[in-house]
């Protein structure tokens, strides 16, 4: 099914590579005449200031292993074009020797395969003189060189791309023929994929990624009934070659992936004039949001044939070594995504102290707020979080499921430790409790008729805001002290603060008697709401605690701004 989805995504696209090529960072060219001589005296350098790599060029492409790796037509390393050694020891020698003389084989057949090709026969002429070229100093082995004779890159050119494609088959195949089991055409079945994933493509958690087969089974062990490599999976070459250029294709593009900490998502879909786009989890604009809320509230969103027109794809991946891990296949109706995406924000939208209204928090910032809160800059601290939480978000967000179980005492645990709750953490926590229990709406405001815990949590904000009114220059509050004690046994500590609320009330008629007013009524507004604090709290209570918390001091923050208004007006 995913071989065959590729495939699909490959027939909408036009920016994709000749068959069996893939865009590679080409270092150095070697320019010739149509005699087939040089009409440099050394290699061109190919790289700049915004290109130290070199220019990207679609280049001849196999996934090559094994201790006499086979050399590529025109465009490959340094050691087989001009066979330079890793290293001056006899073996390095005699190894770039024998890379150099299999590709200088590979121009002689493709020469013979088209006798009429003036740049085969100018390139094949420059290598039966001897092909060589001083090499400069800052080269190395694995720098990449491609040929331009007459006037033109040589691998590019049709009999190139056609005779590559050859060689490749020859090399990937199995021999025999068969039904592909993602076009369900016969034709020649391939032995192993004939391109791998880019070292890069796919985050590497503890180091530099290497390229990566997407499907691997050498040893029989692996392998069902003994089998190894595409055995049990027959596949075509012409699928396997525009699958997998087209993922390689939308992993380079930004508009088509989700890096995430430790994998990458690449998402297309069915029918890709839908226009749809994903990233607004990441880029949460006003009026996108307002409109797929306003879908939630639409009975034609869910009627069956707008479900049926279009599909997304979502694909998730990982990798270990050489080889890609598949976390997680996503096929369902656009209109059911979109849907999933304005439950999300629905689930998530909170009152921030710092601005009026409910506000939608963008993915990468609820995956930041599960890590460490950086007290000196102000900021979370990147890659803090769980490994695996940006995927669990992503897919939670898109699947329109609950967050994992981890989750809420991990992010209990840092509000506590850091001592800071915000907009994104709040949001959160609100998600969360609305995602485990459905069928109990969790506010996105203050809530005067929330449960006990809720009802904690504001009482807290009204302590803390108590002794901010009374204490001028304030270096350490309660919240600082008491705020993750209070959120798991709350009896001890509302107990102890009620008694010190009595002295700030006290300054407080002196000093601020309107402010001493009206934080007595709202704290007895939410005594009258319990009728004893608890002694503990599990953790939902304790995430409600936190949620009262924050709501009540949003609220103080919108009813001071309107005062203020008010005295200015």
């Amino acid at each position: 099914m995913l071989i065959q989805r590729l495939r699909e995504a490959a027939d909408q696209r036009s920016d994709l590579p000749p068959p069996y090529y893939r865009y590679r960072a080409v270092r150095w060219a070697i320019y010739l005449d149509a005699d087939g001589y040089p009409t440099s005296e050394e290699l061109a350098d190919l790289s700049g200031a915004d290109q130290p790599a070199g220019i990207q060029l679609p280049a001849p492409y196999v996934y090559r292993a094994g201790r006499k790796p086979p050399a590529a037509l025109l465009v490959d390393s340094l050691q087989y074009v001009l066979g330079m050694p890793k290293d001056t020891t006899d073996k390095e020698i005699a190894e770039a020797k024998r890379r150099c003389e299999d590709y200088v084989d590979l121009i002689a057949r493709w020469r013979e395969s088209a006798p009429d090709d003036p740049v085969a026969q100018a390139v094949h002429a420059f290598f039966a003189r001897g092909g060589m070229l001083p090499i400069p100093e800052q080269a190395k082995p694995t720098d990449t060189v491609a040929i331009w004779a007459c006037g033109q890159w040589a691998h590019l050119r049709p009999s190139a791309v056609e005779f590559w494609g050859t060689v490749v088959r020859g090399r990937k195949s199995t021999g025999a023929a068969g039904i592909c089991l993602a076009c369900g055409q016969p034709g020649a079945l391939l032995d192993t994929l004939p391109e791998s994933i880019k070292a890069g493509a796919i985050p590497a958690v503890g180091g530099r990624g290497h390229d990566a087969q997407l499907v691997s089974i050498n040893k029989p062990a692996q392998g069902r009934g003994g089998k190894i490599q595409l055995a049990n999976t027959p596949i075509c070459d012409v699928c396997g070659n525009r699958a997998m250029a087209a993922l390689n294709a939308m992993l380079a593009d930004d508009a088509h992936r989700r890096r995430l900490r430790d994998s990458v998502m690449v998402w297309w879909l069915r029918d890709p004039s839908d226009g749809f786009n994903y990233m607004v989890l990441d880029e949460p604009q006003p009026e996108d949001v307002r409109a797929l809320l306003d879908l939630l509230d639409t009975p034609r969103a869910w009627q069956a044939e707008v479900f049926d027109h279009n599909a997304f794809y979502g694909l998730t991946m990982s990798v270990n070594q050489s080889r890609v891990v598949i976390r997680d296949w996503l096929e369902v109706p656009v209109q059911q995504v979109k849907l999933n995406i304005a439950r999300w924000f629905a689930d998530h939208r909170s009152v921030d102290r710092w601005r009026d209204g409910l506000h939608v928090v963008p993915l990468w910032q609820l995956i930041r707020a599960a890590g460490r809160w950086d007290t000196v800059r102000d900021t979370y601290i990147a890659d803090s979080e769980p490994h695996s939480c940006g995927r669990d978000l992503l897919m939670a967000a898109l699947r329109g499921t609950r967050l994992p179980a981890y989750l809420l005492p991990h992010l209990l645990r840092r509000i506590r430790a850091d001592h800071h709750l915000d907009l994104p953490r709040a949001a959160l926590l609100r998600l969360i409790l609305n995602r485990s229990n459905p069928k109990v709406e969790c506010p996105p405001m203050l809530n005067p008729d929330g449960p006990v815990p809720y009802q904690c949590g504001r009482l807290f904000a009204v302590f803390e805001a108590m002794q901010r009114q009374a204490i001028d220059n304030l270096n350490t509050t309660i919240a600082d002290k008491f705020l993750g004690a209070a959120s798991i046994t709350p009896r001890p500590i509302l107990l102890t603060l009620r008694r010190t609320a009595q002295g700030h009330l006290k300054k407080l008629r002196r000093k601020k008697p309107g402010a001493a007013i009206a934080l007595e009524a709202r704290f007895q507004e939410i005594t009258d709401r319990l009728d004893d604090y608890p002694a503990t709290l599990q953790l939902a209570d304790q995430a409600q605690f936190f949620l009262g918390y924050d709501h009540q001091r949003a609220y103080d923050a919108a009813a001071r701004a309107a005062k203020a208004a008010t005295n200015d007006n």
